[in-house]
Order: C-alpha cells, then sequence, then structure tokens
C-alpha cells in the first residue's frame, strides 16, 4: 500500500445513506432529543494513542465522507455513538495520502482480536471495546447494512481500505473493517 497511490479523494467506497438509519419520531418529538456525546479520539493499543475523530455524514456520491488526513479519523454522526444503548459507532479513515504517507488506520490488518480499543467522547467519557474480528472484503460485496446498523449490542466498527489499488479507479479494490465489542 504505497502512500503515492492514493488520490486521498473522499470516501472510502462506504454507501451509506442518512435515511437508512431507523428513526422512530411518532412517539417523540425532535425538542425531546438529547444529543448523544460525539468522539473525539481513538486510541487503538499498540497502533496510535488519541488520534483525532471528526463527526462525518454522506458526500457528494451518497459515500460516507471523511476527513482528507490518514491521521484524523471520521464517526459516521447518523450512526451510535460510543454512549448509545445500542448500535454501531463506525469510525473511519483513509489508509494513506499522497503527501503524508501510511495513517494509523493502515495498520488495521494486523490488529488481533483481543486488542483493546478506546473512544474518549465530546464530555471526556472513556468508553472500552476488545476486537472480535477484522475482516478483508472486497468492496464490491461490503454487506454494509450490517455494519452501519443502529440496532444490536453496543459495538464500534473500524473501516479503511486494502488490497490492490487499482489507480483506473483510483481507489483500492478492498475494505479493512474490524468490529469490537463494547467492554465499558
Amino acid at each position: 500500500m504505497p502512500a503515492e497511490k492514493s488520490a486521498g479523494t473522499p470516501g472510502i467506497g462506504v454507501t451509506a445513506q442518512k435515511d437508512a438509519v431507523p428513526f422512530e419520531s411518532a412517539s417523540i418529538s425532535l425538542d425531546e432529543l438529547v444529543p448523544t456525546p460525539a468522539p473525539r479520539t481513538i486510541s487503538i493499543a499498540g497502533i496510535v494513542s488519541a488520534m483525532p475523530v471528526e463527526a462525518h455524514g454522506l458526500d457528494e456520491r451518497g459515500q460516507m465522507s471523511l476527513p482528507r488526513s490518514p491521521f484524523v479519523a471520521g464517526w459516521y454522526e447518523y450512526a451510535s455513538a460510543p454512549a448509545d444503548d445500542s448500535g454501531a459507532t463506525v469510525i473511519a479513515s483513509h489508509v494513506d495520502a499522497l503527501g503524508e504517507g501510511l495513517g494509523p488506520f493502515s495498520q488495521l490488518r494486523d490488529v488481533a482480536a483481543g486488542t483493546q480499543i478506546e473512544i474518549v467522547d465530546e464530555e471526556g467519557a472513556r468508553h472500552t471495546y476488545r476486537v472480535v474480528t477484522v475482516e478483508r472484503i472486497s468492496k464490491e460485496v461490503v454487506p454494509w447494512g450490517e455494519y452501519f446498523s443502529t440496532a444490536g449490542a453496543p459495538r464500534l466498527v473500524l473501516v479503511t481500505c486494502g488490497g490492490e489499488y487499482d489507480p483506473a479507479v483510483g481507489s483500492y479494490e478492498d475494505n479493512y473493517i474490524v468490529t469490537a465489542e463494547k467492554v465499558s
């Protein structure tokens, strides 16, 4: 994964739609909603300490947008947050970028099951997770609905690019996806 190959453009081939997130509004008004604190940093044992995390939505192609730098991660703001009682907190980052080289998420492919991950939210609360799976999946067949789910046990999903770089498309062919269960 040479750094010189990445175009550094927003998005990682993650197709997510704001309206795909279930939201029952019939019994609650928007005025009654209290926003859950957004994640601000992510630390992965042996990889990175306090990497900044920014809130991101969708880009013009309907894919999850990302910070340009591979040294900053993006949290999908329409998904669950670390303090939520259910669903996936989705955080993604570019694997590399021209002029910056490989970012910390380039090491996701080597993360072992059991590795500890800590998210600190904007209120200073710490949320601890333990890696359960590391998958390399072709971008063409990733079951994004499973990863961008607001249902089920609270968990963390980390995403970056991987595999071979296709210069004709300007993107890597695969995604590395790390799933971690919430410990505290």
